[in-house]
Parts: structure tokens; C-alpha cells; sequence
């Protein structure tokens, strides 16, 4: 028994229903992914300024203690 055209499109459209529910899941991981990826970002922009901080602070104790000794 051959299918008809009607079966032949409900088989389309249940694959394309398949397809979609795989993408809409994909989509799902990569947006979790996204946002872990943006928190380690901020993270490491945040521990990155404090490293930046802390070795200005140590060049200028070393310029005053080069000042104050010469």
C-alpha cells in the first residue's frame, strides 16, 4: 500500500516537528553555555582589575620608598 499525499505530508511535518524540538534544545544548552561563559568573563574581569590594582599599588610603595631612600 502506497502513502498518500497526505500521509507523505504528515510524515514531513512530524519530521520537521522532530527537527524543531532538536534545535529548540540545542538552543537551550548553548544559552546555558552563554551564560556560564559571560559569569567566567565577569569573573575574570573583576580578579583581572583587582590583580591591576594591587600592582599599581605596589609601584607606587616602591616610588615612595625609592623616594624616601635617596
Amino acid at each position: 500500500m502506497s502513502n498518500t499525499p497526505i500521509q507523505l505530508l504528515q510524515q514531513k511535518i512530524d519530521k520537521l516537528l522532530a527537527v524543531h524540538d532538536e534545535l529548540r534544545q540545542q538552543n537551550h544548552a548553548m544559552r546555558a553555555a552563554e551564560a556560564q561563559w559571560q559569569a567566567e568573563r565577569a569573573k575574570l574581569i573583576q580578579q583581572n582589575e583587582m590583580a591591576r590594582r594591587k600592582v599599581n599599588e605596589m609601584i607606587q610603595r616602591l616610588q615612595t620608598l625609592e623616594r624616601n631612600s635617596g
